[in-house]
């Protein structure tokens, strides 16, 4: 379809296609282990799906709650070692111990998330505010600290699911100070993650529009915008921890661009500061 947004490729996806088929054999998963924060429900449970149909070998299920972790890991195939492990993400102690029983992983999917109430700064609720720099920032710095020891440093990728609408403008996305201030920082934290190290891919992935308990609770309307399929997102996820997404790593990318398109471009992006967090207009032009 035609783009509703701005977009880096010119063919727009709202569902899962040929190139990010977790069945594809570029993209096998076989004998990895796949770590999930967020994993109770919505794209961390259909990205566990995801990474098992791509024959992980094994999936750690992380999230508060342990009921819904269970539900995640008894919809996944049974060739699968699945684990639950009920962590808080803003807790480096339940974060360590997870790591601790988990192990050697190969692929950090970092889902978790809260976006607080809509509101202005003057009027927003502290407490709620706040908590989406808990969750976002401090969540993410939280899971790599505690899990990059144990990172398979011969292939390892992370990839959070952040929001590429971080940056657009405050007007354009009024009462959001909160979600969007700590994803654009959740953003600048994966980049740096990936200038620290070469051997290690990082992303942060804009999953589209899908309804998500954070989607209903941005005050977001689905009748009012173009919806996307979550496979999307969880299938685009295979693909960009596979080998032919590396020209990525320190990106922000969206689920809806064309991975054809975005490989045609490998060349261009790797030598320039695309799809990277910045001020507009910089470098500036006297």
């Amino acid at each position: 379809m035609q783009p509703p947004f701005p977009s880096a490729t010119a063919n727009w996806r709202n569902d899962t296609y040929a190139a990010i088929s977790p069945e594809r054999p570029q993209l096998s998963a076989s004998g990895k282990t796949v770590v999930i924060t967020g994993a109770g429900s919505g794209i961390g449970r259909e990205t566990a799906i995801a990474f098992a149909t791509a024959g992980a070998a094994r999936v750690a299920l992380l999230g508060r709650t342990e009921a819904s972790l269970k539900q995640t890991a008894a919809a996944l195939p049974s060739t699968v070692s699945a684990s639950v492990h009920v962590v808080d993400v803003t807790s480096e102690e339940s974060l360590v111990q997870a790591a601790a029983a988990i192990g050697t992983w190969d692929v950090l999917i970092l889902a978790a998330g809260h976006v607080a109430a809509p509101s202005t700064i003057a009027s927003s609720n502290f407490a709620d505010f706040w908590q989406s720099f808990e969750t976002n920032t401090k969540g993410t710095y939280a899971s790599l600290h505690a899990f990059l020891p144990t990172a398979n440093t011969a292939h390892a990728a992370v990839l959070a699911v952040t929001t590429g609408t971080a940056t657009l403008p405050a007007t354009m996305v009024p009462g959001l100070s909160a979600y969007m201030a700590s994803k654009l920082a959740q953003t600048k934290l994966i980049e740096f993650l990936a200038a620290e190290h070469s051997n290690l891919f990082a992303a942060t992935v804009h999953p589209g529009m899908i309804e998500t308990n954070i989607f209903t609770r941005s005050g977001a309307k689905a009748e009012s915008l173009p919806m996307d399929k979550v496979q999307l997102p969880a299938h685009f996820m295979v693909w960009l921890a596979s080998p032919e997404a590396a020209f990525l790593s320190g990106r922000q990318v969206w689920a809806n661009w064309d991975v054809d398109e975005l490989k045609a471009k490998a060349d261009a992006i790797k030598q320039s500061q695309l799809y990277t967090a910045g001020i507009n207009g910089w470098p500036f032009t006297p």
